[in-house]
């Protein structure tokens, strides 16, 4: 079985907990004698780390049968670029349960991992899993003039509608474009834009889904 270790946490004296999200849902591996130095599992057992163990049908097991697939290393030599892939494990880690379609939260996943671009691609991860979190933006027009999008409402404001925006027409197009594009074809944003679209994820989350996620702040 395959999964990408979203959380670490020590356990008893030289042992860690691994949460690993996999395309079967969360499972919690046991890694014996992990925080060893001269342990062959330390460099394993560690946050963004992409691994292969021995298949149980059971949630908590003991980590066996092992090996590294991807260490995201270039990514984890980066600030910032391992403060947006953090982002994506938060949302794993905070707001997946049990009765969602883990295979298709683990592609899109990877996908934003592997991505090129993994500050915009963090971001359309963000929006593109409102929808199977039960939250998405209402980006569908009806033909009139569009001003912009409002958090409250979860969708857009039209010209005449008295709605605050949250985010103004030209800044709407990006958040369509990062909802709607697979990440292959994700460009790099201004940073202002990805400013603005940061703040507007973080505000949408908490009003929708009380959640705060810290990579956004």
């Amino acid at each position: 079985m395959e999964g990408l270790i979203y959380r670490v946490q020590p356990y008893q004296e030289n042992a860690r907990l691994l949460f690993v999200y996999t395309p079967k849902g969360k499972k919690t591996l046991l890694a014996q004698g992990s925080q060893k130095m001269n342990q062959v599992s330390r460099v394993l057992s560690q946050f963004l780390t992409h691994i292969e163990f021995k298949e149980s049908e059971k949630t908590f097991v003991t980590l066996s049968e092992s090996k590294i697939v991807n260490d995201f290393s270039e990514i984890k030599k980066d600030f910032h670029q391992t403060k947006s892939a953090a982002l994506i494990l938060e949302i794993i880690d905070h707001l997946i349960v049990e009765n969602y379609s883990h295979q298709l939260i683990y592609q899109e996943m990877m996908l934003a991992l592997t991505s090129n671009q993994i500050l915009e691609a963090s971001l359309s991860f963000a929006l593109k899993i409102l929808k199977p979190l039960g939250y998405p933006i209402d980006l569908s027009g009806d033909g009139r003039k569009i001003k912009g999008i409002n958090i409250e409402k979860g969708g857009l404001v039209y010209q005449g509608e008295l709605d605050y925006l949250d985010l103004d027409v030209k800044d709407a197009i990006m958040l369509l474009k990062l909802t709607l594009m697979p990440y292959t074809e994700l460009e790099s944003l201004d940073k202002e834009v990805l400013y603005r679209i940061n703040g507007f994820i973080l505000k949408y989350y908490q009003y929708h889904l009380q959640t705060t996620l810290k990579n956004l702040q």
